[in-house]
C-alpha cells in the first residue's frame, strides 16, 4: 500500500499577493499613526487599532493559509471593535464610555502587538523544531457516525434545561466538537444525507433561541462556518455566516424583551414565539420611528442605525470600566481572579470542595454595573481588564505576552492531536483562545475541557484520520 499525501495549495511567502498586501498594510498604518499623532482623535485611533487586527488575517488569505493569530484578531476586530466604532461614531453609549474608550483603545494598540511578538516568536524560536510544510485534510465519517454526531448536536438542546448543572460545561465542549466536525469531515456515498442533517442542525440553532432567547448556537455556528470556509477555501460559503452575523445584530436589539415574554409564558408555543419575535422586529425597525418633526431621514437609514446600535451592543466595555475605576474607586485585586488557576486541572468529582469561581458576579456588583445585592447574575470580562484589575499595567502587559505564547501553543497542540494537519483539530483548540470577552483562567479551563473530550473520542478520529487524504491507497 503506498501512501499519497494531498498536496498543499499554501501560497509561498514571497508572492506577489502578499507583497502587495503588506505594502498597503505599510502606506496604511504610517498613514493612521500620522493621523492618530497629530490629531489625537478616539476615532483615529480606533481605526489604528482595526487595521493592526486584520494585519495578520489580510497576509493570511494573501497567502490562502491561515493560523491562528489570523482568526483570533479578526475576532477582537468583529466582537471589539466593531462594536466600539459604533459607540463612539453614532454616540450609542454613555457618552463618559465613549471618552473613556479612547484610553482603552491605547492599551489595547500596544497589548495587541504584544500579543502578535509574543506570537510570533514562539512560533520562529519556540516551535521551530516542529514546522511542517501545512496541509489541512478532512475527517472522514460512516453513515453511523454522521448520525449520531448530527443527532447530538440536533436533539440535546431540545433538552438542556434537564442537564445537571456539573455536566452543562462538558455538554457545550462536546455540542461545539461534533458542530465542527460536522463542518470539517466528509462521509463517501452520504452527501444528500450529510446535507440534510447540517440544515437540520441550523434549525436547531435556530430553535434554541427561539426556546433560551440566547443566539449562542447562533453565533457559535456562523463562527465555524466563517473558520470552516476559510480554511477550505470555499470562499462563496461566507454569505451565510456574513446573514447570521447581521441577523443577531438585529436581533441583539430586541431580544431583551423576547426573553423576558417567554420566561414569563413559558407554554408558548413555537409558532407563539416566532410570531413573537417577527413582531418585536417589525416594532423596533418598521413602527418605532422616533423621528423629529421636520426630519426627513428614511426608513433604511433607520434601519442602519439599527443594525449598527446591534453592533455596539454586541461590544465588550469591561477594559473602559477597569482602566476607569481601579486603583482609585477599586483597589487592586492582587491576584484573587487567578487563585482557581491551579485546580481547574482538577474534576469537582474528585474534589468537592474544590474553590468555585464567582468573579464575574463579584466583577459586576465591585464596579457598579449590577447593583450590590444582586449574587445571580454574571457579567464577562475580558483578560486584559482581568489583568489590570489584578497588577495593573504591569499585569496586563505580562498577560498579553502570555496571550500570544498560550495562542500559539494551542496551535501547536491541535498539530500533534492527530498526528497531522487537520481541519477538525485546527477548530476545535482555536475556539478557546479566540474570545476577547474572556478572562484568562475561562480560556484555559475551555482548553483543558476541549482536550479531554477529545481525548475520550480520541480512538475513534485516528480510525477517521486514517480514512481521509493522508491514507489513500
Amino acid at each position: 500500500m503506498s501512501t499519497q499525501i494531498k498536496k498543499s495549495n499554501v501560497i509561498p511567502l514571497m508572492n506577489t499577493y502578499t507583497l502587495f498586501t503588506v505594502l498597503v498594510i505599510i502606506g496604511l498604518l504610517n498613514f493612521l499613526i500620522y493621523d492618530s499623532w497629530n490629531s489625537a482623535t478616539t476615532m483615529s485611533k480606533l481605526y489604528l487599532l482595526m487595521t493592526i487586527q486584520l494585519t495578520p488575517f489580510l497576509v493570511c488569505f494573501s497567502r490562502q493559509h491561515f493560523n491562528y493569530l489570523a482568526f483570533v484578531l479578526f475576532n477582537h476586530f468583529f466582537t471589539y471593535s466593531i462594536g466600539k466604532l459604533n459607540v463612539i461614531k453614532m454616540g450609542s453609549g454613555p457618552q463618559e464610555l465613549s471618552v473613556l474608550s479612547g484610553h482603552s483603545i491605547d492599551e489595547l494598540i500596544f497589548c495587541t502587538i504584544l500579543i502578535m511578538i509574543a506570537y510570533y516568536f514562539a512560533k520562529t524560536f519556540i516551535f521551530y523544531r516542529f514546522i511542517q510544510k501545512e496541509r489541512y485534510q478532512l475527517l472522514s465519517l460512516t453513515r453511523f457516525q454522521l448520525l449520531v454526531v448530527a443527532s447530538y448536536v440536533i436533539c440535546v438542546p431540545m433538552f438542556l434545561l434537564e442537564i445537571p448543572s456539573w455536566l452543562i460545561v462538558i455538554h457545550f465542549a462536546t455540542m461545539a466538537a461534533d458542530m465542527v466536525l460536522l463542518l470539517c469531515s466528509t462521509s463517501p456515498g452520504n452527501e444528500k444525507l450529510s446535507f440534510y442533517l447540517r440544515l437540520a442542525v441550523a434549525f436547531s440553532t435556530a430553535w434554541y433561541f427561539l426556546a433560551t432567547g440566547f443566539l449562542t448556537m447562533v453565533g457559535n455556528l456562523a463562527g465555524y462556518i466563517f473558520i470552516a470556509s476559510c480554511l477550505q477555501r470555499k470562499y462563496n460559503q461566507l454569505v451565510l455566516p456574513v446573514f447570521l452575523g447581521l441577523l443577531a445584530c438585529l436581533i441583539q436589539n430586541v431580544k431583551v424583551d423576547y426573553r423576558k415574554t417567554i420566561y414569563e409564558n413559558g407554554q408558548m408555543a413555537v409558532s407563539e414565539r416566532i410570531d413573537l419575535l417577527g413582531t418585536l422586529l417589525f416594532a423596533r425597525y418598521v413602527e418605532d420611528i422616533e423621528l423629529e418633526e421636520n426630519d426627513v431621514e428614511t426608513e433604511e437609514d433607520n434601519m442602519g442605525e439599527s443594525l449598527s446600535k446591534g453592533f455596539s451592543r454586541a461590544g465588550d466595555d469591561s477594559l473602559e470600566v477597569v482602566l476607569d475605576k481601579t486603583p482609585g474607586e477599586v483597589p487592586f485585586w492582587n491576584g484573587e481572579s487567578y487563585a482557581a488557576l491551579p485546580f481547574i486541572f482538577i474534576p469537582r468529582a474528585l474534589w468537592s470542595d474544590k474553590p468555585s469561581r464567582h468573579i464575574w458576579n463579584k466583577y459586576g456588583r465591585t464596579y457598579g454595573i449590577i447593583g450590590k445585592d444582586d449574587y445571580q447574575t454574571s457579567v464577562q470580562v475580558s483578560f486584559l481588564a482581568e489583568a489590570f484589575m489584578n497588577y495593573g499595567y504591569l499585569g496586563m502587559y505580562t498577560v498579553s505576552l502570555l496571550m500570544g505564547l498560550l495562542i500559539a501553543f494551542t496551535e501547536r497542540i491541535s498539530y500533534y492531536f492527530l498526528g497531522g494537519y487537520y481541519y477538525f483539530t485546527f477548530m476545535c483548540f482555536l475556539m478557546p483562545v479566540m474570545s476577547f470577552a474572556s478572562d484568562l483562567t475561562s480560556m484555559i479551563n475551555s482548553i483543558y475541557t476541549v482536550a479531554m473530550v477529545l481525548i475520550i473520542f480520541r480512538s475513534q478520529f485516528v480510525k477517521m484520520a486514517r480514512t481521509d487524504d493522508y491514507c489513500k491507497a
